[in-house]
């Protein structure tokens, strides 16, 4: 009998049909795969992903944003060992912000023209290893060569300068917050009262304060009655002794009427009108000392280094979600007086709570001979707040733009300090400050410094690396391509 052969026509319709099944799938996939995909960064120093506070900055922009790398990798010097981390930058805010963004670079070798135009347009006086960021007008320049960290001793001895760690990120977004808000917000640190000192201990935080564009100043009210008209907010860092009457009710007089204030206490310091200026904006620094118990090998220790989680309810410390801080040092817990704030309209948010094991101790003196232990009725148990802010007239929703005066109080402010101060430590602080200065849609994560990682290997140990790579993995690979042909032979 002989079989039935479908006809041509048929065989061609459903070839057909497969083909434009096959090009339909490509193509979906490829316009899900454009417009809706997600990248991860798996590498050790997260060097491939932007910082919070950047891709916050980026969403603000609602014009497009122009790039122009001006430098020439032929050049030897130590700016070509950072054009590498620059394009991937660049790349990284081209794919996060996509048709917002469009960068450029000109090799003033290669295209004299192009860079004749940009010294024109810009002004230029160097010709060479400049970033330029141009957005509605405006321009801002930056140095390349500021953009990274080197190691100079190779010098000495003939060699290349060596990049320790790459800063890009945070010049760029510093530029791109200065372009978005042209003018600068001025942040006063209270001066005479023994306070840690803006330009000392507390550089580091003011060195970033200033690349959020603010300008930081002392403030001394010793001969001033009001506070400066143009100060955005006041700091108040570690003071060790007390505000004189008149002080305090000028300070008072000040965040009643707006003002914006970040308050770091020294637990150690006698400051009765410091504190009572807390407690009138609803927030009661409580006389203990946050610690917890840690067992020894051969005794129990007193941990005084408080571990904090941070509360993500408002918009102060969204961005820091998962996030623990480090309070090293004597801290002191704070409390909320409830009955004020709801008889004078203040929304009193904690933002930073000690970790469970945490209590505060009110019998604090170093060197108990009992030692300590939790007293129920007498120590202060959980919740153990550590951070709290205070808004009067202030909304619960941060996304509304209602002016209302903001007060932030941390018991201590040690971990404030050039020594102490951590990565989670400066984010929070700065996420404080942008809320401060009303640029609550910038604060965040900070853009992280990406160090040089090295793998250091004992000889033995290179030489089995080297016997895996040259003898083991081609010896496996030719022991399965022989069990292959022998199960084929068969």
């Amino acid at each position: 009998m002989e079989s039935v052969k479908p006809p041509r026509a048929e065989i061609r319709i459903g070839i057909g049909l497969q083909v434009l099944s096959v090009l339909a799938i490509y193509a979906m996939v490829n316009y899900l795969g454009f417009f809706h995909y997600e990248r991860r960064d798996f590498s050790r120093s997260q060097r491939f992903a932007l910082a919070g506070q950047t891709k916050a900055v980026l969403r603000e922009f609602k014009k497009p944003v122009e790039l122009i790398v001006v430098a020439s990798p032929t050049f030897a010097s130590p700016v070509a060992a950072i054009l590498g981390d620059l394009r991937g930058l660049l790349n990284e805010v081209v794919f996060f912000k996509r048709e917002g963004v469009r960068v450029e670079y000109v090799d003033p070798v290669r295209n004299p023209t192009r860079m004749q135009d940009l010294k024109a347009k810009y002004n230029l006086a160097a010709f060479d290893n400049l970033l330029i960021i141009e957005f509605d007008g405006r321009h801002r320049l930056l140095e390349i060569a500021e953009m990274g960290e080197f190691d100079m001793s190779p010098v000495a001895n003939g060699g290349a300068p060596v990049l320790e760690a790459f800063r890009g990120e945070q010049a760029l977004t510093a530029a791109l917050i200065g372009l978005l808000k042209p003018e600068r917000e001025k942040v006063y640190f209270l001066e005479g009262h023994g306070e840690a000192s803006a330009r000392g201990e507390l550089s580091n935080f003011v060195d970033f304060i200033e690349r959020q564009n603010a300008d930081v100043e002392g403030l001394s009210l010793a001969a001033r009655d009001t506070v400066p008209d143009d100060a955005s907010a006041i700091v108040v860092a570690a003071a060790r002794t007390d505000l004189d009457e008149r002080e305090a009710a000028v300070l008072a007089a000040w965040l009643r009427q707006g003002g914006r204030m970040l308050l770091l206490l020294d637990p150690n310091s006698d400051t009765p009108r410091l504190r009572g200026l807390a407690a009138s904006s609803g927030i009661l620094p409580k006389n203990d000392r946050v610690l917890r118990l840690i067992e020894l090998p051969f005794a129990t220790g007193i941990l005084r280094d408080v571990t904090g989680q941070v509360l993500t309810n408002t918009e102060v410390v969204r961005r820091l979600d998962q996030m623990n801080i480090l309070f090293p040092g004597a801290t002191q817990s704070l409390g909320v007086d409830a009955k004020l704030a709801e008889a004078e309209k203040i929304l009193v948010r904690p933002l930073v709570q000690a970790a469970e094991e945490f209590w505060g101790e009110t019998e604090y003196a170093p060197n108990q001979p009992d030692g300590v232990a939790y007293q129920d009725g007498i120590d202060n148990g959980q919740p153990i707040i550590i951070a709290a802010a205070a808004d009067r007239g202030g909304v619960e929703d941060d996304r509304l733009d209602i002016q209302s005066s903001r007060l932030i109080v941390v018991g201590t402010a040690q971990f404030a300090m050039n020594a102490s101060l951590s990565r989670q430590g400066l984010d929070f602080l700065i996420g404080c400050v942008n809320s401060l200065i009303d640029r609550g849609a910038v604060t965040g994560v900070m853009p992280k410094s990406v160090s040089r990682f090295s793998l250091n290997l004992t000889q033995e140990q290179l030489s089995q690396l080297a016997l895996v790579v040259m003898v083991a993995v081609p010896a496996g690979a030719a022991l399965f391509g022989f069990l292959v042909w022998l199960k084929r032979r068969k």
